[in-house]
């Protein structure tokens, strides 16, 4: 019986120590962009980083890089209708969240979200 729960035990400790990484903790950044164009044959906004603040140890994109999302609500639960997002030649605040983790079929992976700060 003893045998039994030892081998039992040291199964469990090899599939969990195997087992993929997944998804840790949000990271946050907290972006100051300025908007360049407004893609309508891909449904992006393209904007310029002016200004990048980490929140603890995350990966912010430096002043300078471009970038091209989908403005999504304050939630991340759906993407803010085209008529709402901010003009090109506007500056505006964007909270850029990201999640790392692995992916069904990919492997390796990151979740992005950008949803403008509305003041």
């Amino acid at each position: 019986m003893n045998k039994t729960r030892s081998c039992l035990a040291a199964i469990a400790l090899l599939l969990t120590a195997s087992a993929p990484a997944l998804a840790g903790s949000w990271e946050i950044c907290d972006l100051k962009v300025e908007v360049r164009d407004k893609q309508t044959d891909r449904h992006r906004l393209q904007a310029r980083v002016i200004e990048s603040q980490a929140k603890g140890q995350a990966e912010c994109p430096q002043a300078g890089t471009a970038l091209s999302f989908r403005p999504e609500t304050a939630d991340y639960q759906s993407e803010l209708p085209r008529r709402q997002w901010p003009k090109p030649g506007t500056t505006v605040a964007v909270r850029y969240r990201y999640l790392d983790g692995e992916c069904k079929d990919r492997g390796p992976c990151r979740i992005q979200h950008y949803s403008p700060v509305l003041r």
